[in-house]
């Protein structure tokens, strides 16, 4: 096999389809084709297609909301290839819904134009894995199964361990790309799906790879709780079409078009809050939102006339391996993208509908470097005892309670004193290092940004350094 691609998210089913398209032969290996958050993504791909809209816009918007940690020139890199990139989705024939006037665009939280490309109304993650799904049928190989590891000899990729639900198997290949996705599901309050654990992401910090920016996770404001348990995310660009958000006085209370760190806030200092879109209208729900409205009506609420409850979950995780928009690590052959890795374009705070768009960007990227690579990278079948690694049964709870949304260093050493070790320990020691309020980051106990902590928290080989901004950025609003 040429290249393994972990995880069946756009990140990883975009590589796979450049890699297949160059000639090479690829393995998927995933836990559940259809288990990625990619599949879940409502809102859409931000990109500045409109005519009164501009590359250089949307890199501001991206800026701002970074809160003086995003990298410019990343950025501009992401935007800029990421437009390219969905018109060249739009040639393949990918279903973007469109207008009377052409693309029906979105406007979500942070964002200063209408930029957000939709597909099925509420459905451009589903629409996107199973448009490339389709594209890769026959093309490439699946198994089934959770990557817990990667093998490496001497700073060298060789394939990957995989727990197949009955015991460790090895899997060898020419190179690795890892697109297993973030941690947001080590809270018990996700709308991921509950493999996004960051148990891959742990073993390569294990193995030596850096982590960084664990701290910032970001939080989705309008969260509809079900009774059985159930997390349905309710898109923002409802808000962007006109839905309202109320406290339990039927007050408006927050911008609704604030960027999702404050609305999240906002909403958690409620008693209670409530999303009303009964002033859009009732065709446009029905027809770009029909998804949710089904979804909502088998728990007693209609969304076209009805206040739903909602509450912030944790949505997308910010920090992970370090590396830049190539997916590049210092493990020969070993890639890591998406949203298991952190490439410093979000900074403080992912600006929304931004994640599938660095997805594409990044797969694309790793796809032209690869096959550069490749053919001086060699098969080799070596000798490998992987450790056991013990799958989590999964969340419990303790970043709930002490990491959630306002943090103080009371909570922090709370949380520190019940878990001893693991992702949930690196979190919670970030967060308690980083005396600030920046992003979706925020201490009660200092409730303001600091100059001083300008930068980004790394963990690597077992210690945490501060690593100070080193490249010019707008720092968003003080």
């Amino acid at each position: 096999m040429d290249v393994i691609v972990v995880g069946s998210g756009i990140a990883g089913l975009f590589s796979a389809f450049r890699l297949v398209s160059r000639g090479y032969r690829v393995l998927i290996v995933t836990p559940g084709i259809l288990r990625s958050s990619s599949y879940r993504a409502q809102g859409g791909i931000a990109a500045p297609v409109a005519e009164d809209d501009s590359v250089e816009k949307h890199v501001e918007d991206t800026l701002s909301a970074g809160d003086g940690l995003s990298d410019e020139g990343r950025v501009r890199r992401m935007v800029y290839r990421g437009r390219e990139l969905v018109f060249e989705l739009m040639d393949m024939g990918f279903p973007f819904d469109m207008g009377e006037k052409g693309l029906e665009l979105s406007r979500e939280g942070g964002h200063s134009f209408y930029r957000i490309l939709h597909s099925g109304g509420a459905r451009t993650g589903k629409k996107l894995v199973e448009f490339f799904l389709n594209k890769l049928e026959g093309n490439v190989s699946y198994m089934n199964g959770h990557v817990v590891d990667v093998v490496e000899d001497g700073y060298r990729a060789r394939g990957v361990v995989l727990w197949d639900g009955v015991g460790l198997r090895i899997l060898y290949s020419r190179a690795v790309i890892i697109a297993s996705g973030g941690y947001a599901s080590l809270y018990k309050s996700s709308t991921n799906p509950d493999t996004s654990l960051g148990i891959l992401m742990y073993n390569l910090y294990k193995k030596g790879l850096a982590l960084e920016s664990l701290e910032f996770v970001q939080f989705h404001p309008t969260v509809f709780h079900a009774p059985d348990g159930r997390k349905i995310l309710i898109t923002e660009a409802t808000r962007g079409d006109g839905a309202i958000l109320l406290n339990e006085e039927g007050e408006r209370f927050v911008n609704e078009t604030d960027t999702r760190d404050k609305v999240a806030r906002a909403i958690a200092r409620q008693k209670s809050a409530f999303l009303y879109a009964g002033n859009i209208p009732e065709s446009l729900i029905l027809e770009k939102y029909r998804f949710l409205y089904v979804e909502l009506r088998k728990y007693g609420y209609d969304l076209t006339k009805d206040r739903i409850p909602v509450y912030p979950a944790a949505h997308y995780t910010i920090g992970g391996v370090r590396t830049d928009l190539t997916g590049y690590t210092q493990f020969m052959g070993l890639f890591v993208i998406g949203e298991a890795a952190s490439t410093r374009v979000h900074g403080a705070n992912r600006l929304a509908s931004n994640s599938l768009l660095e997805a594409l960007v990044m797969a694309d990227e790793v796809s032209s470097l690869l096959s550069g690579m490749l053919s001086g990278l060699d098969y080799r079948e070596i000798s490998y005892f992987p450790n056991p690694v013990p799958l989590p049964a999964g969340p419990d709870g303790v970043l709930d309670e002490y990491a959630f949304i306002e943090r103080d260093e009371e909570r922090l050493l709370q949380g520190l004193s019940k878990v001893k070790s693991g992702l949930p320990r690196l979190i919670l020691e970030s967060a308690l290092f980083r005396k600030e309020s920046r992003g979706v980051h925020y201490r009660s106990d200092y409730p303001s940004k600091r100059e001083e902590f300008r930068g980004y928290l790394v963990w690597h080989k077992g210690n945490l350094a501060f690593e100070p901004v080193k490249f010019d950025v707008h720092a968003g609003e003080p």
